[in-house]
């Protein structure tokens, strides 16, 4: 068993959908304010809590991502909130430093600038990697390419060109199409020549504070060729959607000014292609597939009146199997009415109160993916694709072009060139982004952060007296939070509830506490909770009771120690599931002998119930 401080952990069974519940929500402040935020622990995520910065509805704070790299996250409040507060049941305690905008401003600018170096570090590792797909693709003797969204067209045999390029012919000029080929067919067939397979750059430094400018590989000069090719052939040659890559929203048929919205926004991807394929440079390409695709999606929707959308679902992504989520499939079901019921909130107020913007569209189509591979998984029985990250239509497709190559041992020499180059850099990334329980944590990197955003005397004006991580316990979440309320200029103090505490404070307010409280104590009983695969077994809560705890932690002990015992001979039948599950119950009840609560449960069908309060002075 393996615990640790403020490290995310991917599960399997959680069907998360932060910033789909969220995306409108912004919080309002005359004054400025720079916020602390501890997180209680949770078995869940961390065992030692979590720690974040806020900045109005902006939240920065540190996370472990399975890729290996501790990630600096910017996200919004109301996504935070829900992922920590109702999905993993934790209470938050917020403290509230009141500074000038100025300040502000400096320590926001210092946090994205610190998030701005780490995501470039990250493109610069894709493009490398983009290097070496697209190396071992010339090494094919079939040469097919890969090119993202190319995979939701297909051609048609027979079919006439899109109306579309005719539109784009009367604007263009005649003959547009045909010249613009001829052009990127030139430089392709004189890379060669040129040069151009040979370019290769050696990945960055990896150090505090450096920006990592990268001049990028091979991939970078011809992949975008080939996009705004396969552009072309689309326009040209009479393809259109593939059917496999569209699905029908559940919701009712058009009416007339939605039918009007969806018209106007499809003029509006139209002009976009038009200002994108005006551009002289060699970047237009994707975005010109993303938005022919949307254009070709929203026509269909406009003849036929009903909604659909283009799946937008990662190539690889984490899956639910149906073994997994048919463990609690009242919670899937309840994800399923909750994004339902998102999706009609979204089309009622959004789509009927103002314009269709790109903006709003983006957010439509990222609900109606999740609504739709949710209703899917559960109608088929089939595994449920699960991810963190917002959806876009990148589906990759096979672009066939031939154009001269340089000899097979040359291009093994590049390829392998850039495979170590792909190591070493990656390898470099995350040694300096590290995460160490004790020396580079969610805490103690907020806290570094500070002190090489700001000056000692700038720090001692704004904040207060210096916290070192590194020379006392403030690395750990709960005890910096105690340190900065006693040496932080602190103004005041907030409680943000987890579910379950704010579900019970409304129940007591209208049942007899004694009878709630009796029933509502443990997961066999509650109203509240629902059992789900996330969640060890247990029998009490502890996470609202002091002097009980230990009797509770007795019970729960034994429970888990019962299903211990009976999953050995389960074991056979369930691959040692029960036993597992009945250890790391037993492990989790332990601190509950000693007073200390961990395990608090989760809810993953819970919708969002926030009820920040303030704490008693």
């Amino acid at each position: 068993m393996r615990s640790s401080v403020c490290k995310r952990l991917f599960s399997k069974g959680r069907l998360l959908l932060l910033f789909l519940i969220f995306p409108f929500s912004t919080l309002h402040s005359k004054d400025s304010f720079l916020d602390f935020i501890y997180v209680d622990a949770n078995t869940g995520q961390s065992s030692g809590g979590h720690s974040a910065l806020r900045f109005d509805d902006t939240v920065i704070h540190f996370q472990y991502y399975p890729d290996e790299i501790f990630r600096v996250v910017r996200e919004s409040y109301e996504r935070f909130s829900y992922s920590y507060n109702t999905y993993s049941n934790r209470t938050s305690k917020i403290a509230r430093i009141k500074i000038s905008e100025e300040d502000l401003d400096k320590i926001r600018t210092g946090f994205e600038k610190l998030a701005l170096i780490q995501f470039k570090h990250i493109k610069n590792l894709g493009s490398i990697r983009s290097d070496v797909q697209f190396l071992k693709e010339l090494q094919t003797p079939e040469k097919n390419i890969k090119i993202r969204t190319f995979g939701y067209f297909r051609k048609e045999e027979g079919a006439k060109p899109s109306s579309l390029k005719e539109e784009l012919g009367s604007i263009l000029g005649k003959g547009w199409l045909g010249k613009l080929r001829t052009q990127i067919k030139k430089e392709l067939n004189s890379a060669l020549l040129e040069g151009k397979f040979t370019l290769f750059s050696e990945s960055p430094t990896v150090q505090n504070g450096t920006y990592p400018f990268y001049k990028e590989g091979i991939s970078s000069w011809f992949l975008p060729r080939l996009e705004k090719l396969s552009v072309l052939e689309i326009l040209d040659l009479g393809y259109s959607l593939d059917p496999e890559t569209i699905f029908l929203s559940s919701g009712k048929s058009l009416n007339e000014e939605e039918k009007a919205k969806l018209i106007s926004l499809k003029e509006s991807l139209k002009l976009s292609i038009i200002e994108l394929l005006q551009e002289e440079n060699s970047t237009w390409g994707h975005s010109v597939l993303v938005n022919l695709a949307r254009f070709f999606v929203l026509e269909k929707s406009i003849q036929e009146q009903r909604l659909y959308f283009l799946v937008t679902f990662p190539e690889s992504v984490s899956q639910i199997t149906p073994t997994t989520w048919s463990k609690d499939k009242k919670v899937v079901e309840a994800s399923s009415d909750l994004l339902l019921e998102a999706s009609k909130t979204f089309r009622e107020e959004r789509l009927n109160s103002e314009n269709l913007t790109e903006e709003n569209y983006l957010t439509w189509e990222d609900l109606e993916n999740r609504d739709w591979e949710l209703r899917t998984g559960l109608s088929r029985g089939i595994s449920i694709r699960n991810t963190f990250d917002r959806l876009s239509p990148d589906l990759s497709g096979n672009f066939v072009f031939s154009f001269p190559t340089p000899e097979p041992e040359i291009i093994s020499e590049n390829l392998l060139r850039s495979e170590q180059e792909e190591v070493k850099y990656y390898e470099n990334l995350k040694r300096f982004y590290t995460f160490k329980l004790i020396t580079k944590n969610c805490t103690s990197e907020i806290f570094d952060s500070l002190e090489f955003i700001l000056n000692e005397q700038e720090y001692q004006n704004v904040l207060g007296k210096r916290i070192d991580p590194h020379s006392s316990l403030t690395f750990i979440p709960f005890i910096a939070y105690d340190s900065i309320t006693e040496k932080w200029k602190i103004k005041e103090e907030t409680l943000e509830l987890s579910h379950r505490k704010a579900a019970l404070e409304k129940i007591y307010e209208s049942n007899p506490k004694w009878k709630t409280y009796l029933k509502e104590s443990n997961v066999f009983s509650s109203s509240i909770y629902q059992t789900n695969p996330d969640d060890h077994m247990f029998v009490f809560f502890t996470d609202d009771v002091i002097l009980l705890r230990p009797i509770y932690g007795i019970v729960n002990l034994g429970w888990g120690i019962g299903n211990f015992a009976i999953g050995i001979f389960t074991s056979p039948f369930d691959k040692g599931r029960r036993a597992q599950n009945g250890l790391q119950s037993a492990f989790f009840s332990l601190p509950e002998l000693v007073f200390f609560n961990i395990r608090k449960g989760s809810f993953p069908g819970a919708k969002p119930l926030r009820s920040e309060r303030r704490s008693e002075p």
